[in-house]
């Protein structure tokens, strides 16, 4: 007999994505009197709950009054769940109808899988989203698209699976912590996984369980820097709770350094104006001294082709007319304000992030501890499932450079030989 299985869908102001993500659920090869499903509506505007409960009236819905987050909303599915497994489904998902089947055979297998990943397609199947993912040492994930890196569709372990499609087994999830509440979203499944490993499971790819994005619906509906500031926080909360002593005290001031730096290039200033005796005026947010140059102009490409992608030509658009009218702003008014600076908002996230740091420090070190005193697995045995440990965030020349020197000066190199990195 198959086993019950929660399905818990998470949403916030997704009405218009509902329908596809439901029905894929009842047409599942599953038996529907062994399936629950729950949608944890994650203070909706927009009517989310009540079309539910119109529409699909076997569905449980927990409404919340406010947005409580990724992490939280689907802890608290997880432990409202009543059966045995639990699967986490973005709402921008619809899903093949052997998905669910896929997962649960595969995680059945045995006992120490505690989670079951599935592939990602786009919309139209057409392009791959997530085939397993890659973590860098200082905490930022990414999802190679490139199917050719990972072989054939065979069933392999991996650092982690997407928290947007996945199965866990409902004791573990919840003895393990589950989702860490405090990194209200993204990264919150690379963390989980990671802790997954130091507690002695293992984490499962099964390629054969499809599932299939609209990409970023939810996370378009928030500004690019409060975004910008959970990456960058909660690489850094992460990198804290799991690494062991000994890795942690040589990784840290590198990560810290580096997040200094990203906040740097974000601005797009001009260093020499900070610096005495520098005959420099500051009168353009472009940056004039030697090599930056070239940097931002690579920066804009890959920032404008970002926005494309994910938001359309419309976001293009009004990014480039924010764009010159701060141009113009710091042609004129900055001509006479020598003690203003343009710089974009999101070039300030890395900076609140190391603040939000600052003051959970003591509550992150706390749960550091509790880790590391169940650890099983030791930093040796994970880091090889990192796969591109110094893949550089973000990935241009005079940011790598640094990054390369650090890793030279605190011999970062150590921790990753037996990566085929080192």
């Amino acid at each position: 007999m198959l086993p019950t299985v929660t399905i818990v869908i998470l949403n916030y102001n997704g009405r218009d994505l509902l329908p596809h993500c439901l029905e894929s659920i009842f047409a599942l090869d599953y038996p529907q009197d062994q399936l629950e499903v729950i949608l944890v509506d994650n203070g909706s505007s927009d009517g989310s709950a009540h079309y539910v409960a119109l529409n699909f009236p076997t569905v449980r819905v927990i409404g919340l009054p406010t947005n409580v987050g990724f992490a939280k909303g689907n802890n608290l599915g997880a432990r409202a769940a009543r059966s045995e497994y639990v699967a986490f489904l973005n709402n921008d998902m619809r899903v093949d109808q052997r998905w669910l089947l896929e997962l649960v055979q595969t995680i059945q297998k045995s006992d120490d899988v505690a989670a079951v990943g599935s592939k990602i397609l786009s919309w139209d199947g057409s392009e791959i989203d997530f085939i397993g993912g890659t973590l860098n040492f200082y905490g930022m994930g990414f999802q190679p698209t490139d199917q050719s890196q990972h072989g054939d569709d065979c069933v392999r372990e991996v650092l982690f699976a997407c928290g947007g499609a996945l199965l866990a087994r409902r004791s573990v999830f919840l003895e393990s912590g589950g989702f860490d509440e405090d990194f209200f979203a993204y990264f919150e499944d690379v963390d989980w996984g990671w802790r997954l490993w130091i507690l002695g499971y293992r984490v499962l790819l099964q390629p054969k369980a499809i599932a299939y994005h609209r990409g970023h619906a939810t996370g378009k509906k928030f500004a690019a820097e409060q975004r910008a500031v959970l990456y960058e926080r909660n690489a850094l909360y992460m990198i804290i709770k799991n690494y062991e002593e000994s890795t942690l005290e040589r990784i840290l001031p590198v990560a810290l350094l580096l997040t200094a730096k990203r906040s740097s290039l974000l601005s797009g200033c001009d260093k020499r104006t900070f610096r005495m005796g520098n005959e420099v005026q500051p009168h353009s947010i472009w940056p004039a001294s030697r090599g930056p140059a070239l940097l931002i102009r690579s920066s804009l490409r890959r920032e404008f082709k970002q926005l494309l992608e994910e938001f359309g030509v419309w976001a293009v658009l009004k990014e480039a007319i924010r764009r010159i009218l701060r141009w113009f702003y710091a042609r004129t008014v900055l001509q006479i304000r020598r003690d203003v600076a343009v710089i974009p908002r999101v070039a300030l996230s890395p900076l609140m992030a190391l603040d939000d740091l600052a003051e959970a420090l003591p509550d992150v070190w706390r749960r550091r501890e509790e880790i590391q005193r169940r650890r099983v697995r030791s930093d040796a045995e994970i880091l090889p499932l990192f796969g591109d440990p110094f893949h550089p965030h973000p990935p241009d020349p005079l940011y790598f450079d640094l990054q390369q020197r650090l890793v030279s000066l605190f011999h970062i190199n150590d921790f990753f030989k037996n990566s085929g990195h080192g």
